[in-house]
């Protein structure tokens, strides 16, 4: 895999968490977030990484990855209205599809790496 795609998805869970904490300095347009094809790993699965598009795990990735970005609204909701500390709980909750879509993302990234390593 010529991307470090488990890093990108951990800094823009980092970006979320300081968003919710308020810290985040650079302008944060979570609508924008809500979709996949923006994020350095969407942007990669939609543009280089769509040489393995025939690849089943691929497919699996991309349909995870979509789904993940899709658990952003109820964070946002939580913050715009003045409930940082229950979006921050909520995304450390090992319940919330958030991080279960989360953990999940990050072993089908671990896998997809260890099948497709560039040489």
């Amino acid at each position: 895999m010529d991307f470090d795609a488990i890093q990108a998805h951990t800094n823009w869970k980092l970006r979320l968490f300081r968003y919710c904490r308020g810290s985040l300095s650079e302008d944060f347009d979570l609508r924008s977030l809500q979709k996949d094809n923006v994020c350095s790993l969407g942007q990669w699965l939609y543009g280089e990484g769509g040489k393995y598009a025939a690849d089943p795990h691929f497919k699996t990735l991309l349909a995870m990855h979509a789904a993940f970005h899709r658990c952003v609204p109820p964070v946002d909701e939580l913050v715009e209205s003045g409930q940082s500390s229950a979006a921050e709980a909520l995304l450390n909750s090992r319940e919330s599809e958030f991080n279960r879509l989360s953990i999940r993302m990050v072993g089908l990234l671990m896998d997809f790496a260890d099948s497709h390593l560039d040489a």
